[in-house]
């Protein structure tokens, strides 16, 4: 007896596409949910407050701006540092717990109930009280001229992006100013390599190659310290009126529109002759043709290249650290170097540019979707 027929491969893809599904697991984008996973969990680590709470007195400090109050203690670590000093907690739980890691016995008085350790931390009986971080903020409210209530153990990822954050703003001021000299420099330098102008051409060329023999940390360095200072001084400016960032930004567009000359070369000379030739037919100038025929044409093919670019400089921003502008790759550096704690810093850092230049690429590859659709 004849068994039932099989359908082909190809016949049970096109069902699967007519029914909306997909069984290629190996076409799913793992490499971005690994992604989002690695962002998620840095995401957490920062913004979580774990553990007990520390509830010290309120005392008067005098500073050169006027009388401020501050803490006690800042934390359980000021605690341990300070040898004398007595910590109370309840007889069991976390609070508990964390006394005993942290401290020696001697030091640790406990308390069966709750109101037998608020009057001795308020008279100075003891230095400071481990609660959970409800019931030190419950304290807090019915004591708030006398009491407050800091972090028992500081969350070191979320310290780090606190520091490390606003150098974002450095960044992005970097990362925008540059590209969009860059831009200039690189439409000057490609519309100069494919320039009948045999001077015009060579010195284009020669710029290009020349950016492009050299790292990019060495011409940075050379750029800042040596042909800006040169520049300023041969035209009359005190190279001290010269700031670190505008010298980060001169380096970066120099550098970049080097490497744009050549997409945008690409892109004009993408473009068919004939529409050229169709522009001069109507009476326009060969200038006149490249402005409002070639160049929009162009700008449209490349501006996915321009995007990469984009993303790249945004990266090659944060060897401006060499030059001590403090982005936040030079954020990071001067708080792994106070605190010691490297892993924070830098893998704050690393989800600080991940976040950026994620979200950039998705943002890129649906523009070049909607290209697509567009042709």
């Amino acid at each position: 007896m004849a068994g039932p027929d099989l359908a082909s491969p190809s016949s049970l893809d096109s069902f699967d596409k007519r029914n909306g599904s997909t069984t290629n697991w190996r076409d799913f984008p793992w490499w971005l949910v690994a992604i989002f996973f690695f962002l998620g969990i840095m995401a957490f680590l920062i913004i979580r407050q774990p553990g007990p709470h520390l509830l010290v007195r309120i005392v008067d400090a005098e500073e050169a701006d006027g009388e401020t109050i501050t803490a006690e203690f800042d934390n359980l670590r000021g605690v341990v540092r300070e040898d004398e000093a007595i910590v109370g907690a309840p007889s069991s739980g976390e609070p508990f717990d964390l006394a005993i890691a942290e401290l020696p016995e001697a030091r640790i008085q406990t308390f069966a109930q709750l109101e037998q350790a608020v009057q001795p931390l308020i008279d100075g009986e003891i230095d400071a009280l481990l609660l959970d971080k409800q019931t030190a903020r419950t304290l807090v409210a019915e004591n708030e001229e006398t009491l407050t209530s800091v972090l028992a153990v500081p969350n070191a990822y979320n310290e780090a992006f606190i520091f490390i954050f606003p150098g974002i703003t450095t960044t992005l001021y970097l990362t925008l100013g540059g590209f969009g000299l860059a831009l200039v420099f690189g439409l000057l330098a490609g519309l100069g390599r494919i320039s009948q102008n045999r001077l015009i051409r060579n010195i284009a060329i020669t710029y290009v190659e020349f950016i492009r023999g050299v790292p990019t940390l060495v011409l940075i360095l050379t750029l800042a310290f040596v042909i800006v200072p040169a520049v300023s001084d041969s035209i009359g400016i005190d190279n001290r009126d010269v700031s670190i960032e505008l010298r980060a930004i001169l380096a970066l567009a120099i550098i970049y529109g080097a490497f744009l000359a050549e997409i945008f070369r690409a892109g004009i000379e993408s473009i068919s002759k004939g529409q050229m030739e169709a522009a001069r037919s109507l009476g326009m100038t060969a200038r006149q043709a490249m402005q409002y025929i070639i160049l929009p044409q162009a700008i449209r093919n490349i501006s996915p290249a321009l995007g990469n670019d984009f993303i790249a400089m945004l990266k090659d921003s944060s060897l401006a650290s060499v030059l001590a502008v403090r982005e936040l790759t030079q954020r990071s550096r001067l708080h792994a170097g106070s605190t010691f704690r490297f892993p924070e810093s830098y893998l704050v850092i690393v989800f600080l540019y991940l976040a950026m230049t994620i979200t950039l690429s998705l943002f890129l590859r649906w523009y070049e979707r909607r290209i697509r659709v567009g042709e």
